[in-house]
């Protein structure tokens, strides 16, 4: 018997990719476009079971991170970004605000081990949340129910069935969900949801429900990648033509050991280079490590990584501290 194939989009929203149909779900379950790794139970376990090189490391090695701590966002003038730890970014972008998967504190079994640096209360005037993909490190009830009460009139821009779970929990949410390769468009921002390799699951049985995906951000002149989480995959290489090469890539260097396991989901240090340099991205700065243990490599070891192998490529990429506000500015 052939498989249940339906394709889903969002029909109110312009896309970037005429050929691109929708997504496919094969029984009820999003999928991806090369990989179809599914981590069962088996592989977690061999995973814990298997010997850590690095786990003296790991435990004699203290993660210290550099900290500005914001107080205020009255100091952050005209187009800026800043790092807020994992994959939690605020940005300020052709006269709109933005977060992105914003994650405050602790997650649910796992917890945080650098500092959150600001007071989430100071976010306000918040014009777009964006959601990334459903994981508990990425999607934070707490900190969007927070998040929500300081801004009611933000909007929430994620994919397919995502929107539906935060308006479960937030009835008034201005909710846009959409496909891949879907943008919208407000003033001079633009913001399309793209291609990423990876999975989500929140529950025992909700795994494949809800789209995961990255995001292209433009205004002013200035363009931003923003990876979400994903394996290395033939998405990058499509980020030029349909946009031309991003000013900056936000991509993802941590979780990443060990390989066999993480390889599908996570790009290593060294894969988001080369997704940044498939990109032609202007300046690549990192993200999704130290924030959270959740793999083998030390906290300290992706952003040295990291440091040391654009080194050796010639590239060109800032690692920013956290709180620290960057000036963009277009960089081709």
């Amino acid at each position: 018997m052939g498989e249940h194939i339906c394709f889903r989009r969002n029909d109110k929203l312009t896309t970037v990719n005429p050929h691109w149909r929708g997504n496919p779900m094969v029984r009820g379950k999003f999928v991806n476009r090369q990989h179809r790794f599914r981590p069962g139970m088996g592989s977690v376990l061999k995973w814990r079971l298997s010997p850590n090189p690095q786990r003296k490391e790991k435990k004699n090695t203290k993660w210290e991170p550099r900290m500005s701590y914001l107080r205020s966002l009255d100091g952050v003038v005209g187009n800026s970004l800043v790092w807020l730890g994992h994959n939690s970014f605020f940005l300020q972008l052709a006269g709109k605000r933005i977060m992105f998967d914003p994650v405050f504190g602790d997650i649910p079994f796992v917890r945080r081990q650098s500092g959150f640096p600001a007071n989430p209360s100071i976010f306000k005037d918040i014009d777009y949340l964006l959601i990334s993909h459903d994981h508990f490190d990425h999607l934070d009830k707490q900190s969007i129910l927070l998040l929500y009460k300081n801004n009611p009139q933000m909007k929430l821009f994620c994919g397919l069935g995502t929107g539906e779970l935060i308006q479960s929990w937030l009835p008034g949410l201005h909710v846009i969900e959409a496909g891949w390769y879907q943008q919208i468009e407000d003033e001079g921002l633009k913001i399309t949801f793209l291609p990423a390799q990876h999975w989500s699951k929140r529950s025992v049985r909700d795994g494949g429900r809800r789209l995961w995906g990255a995001f292209m951000l433009q205004g002013d002149g200035i363009s931003i990648y923003y990876s979400g989480d994903t394996g290395y995959s033939k998405h990058f290489r499509e980020i030029p033509g349909l946009f031309g090469a991003p000013d900056y890539a936000l991509v993802g260097i941590g979780a990443y050991k060990p390989r066999w396991f993480m390889q599908a989901n996570h790009i290593s240090p060294f894969d988001a280079l080369t997704a940044a340099a498939e990109m032609n991205a202007g300046l690549t700065i990192p993200m999704h490590y130290g924030t959270f243990d959740l793999s083998d490599e030390p906290l300290h070891d992706p952003p040295k990584v990291f440091t040391a192998e654009a080194k050796k490529r010639k590239m060109n990429v800032y690692v920013p501290f956290l709180g620290e506000v960057v000036k963009l500015k277009r960089m081709k």
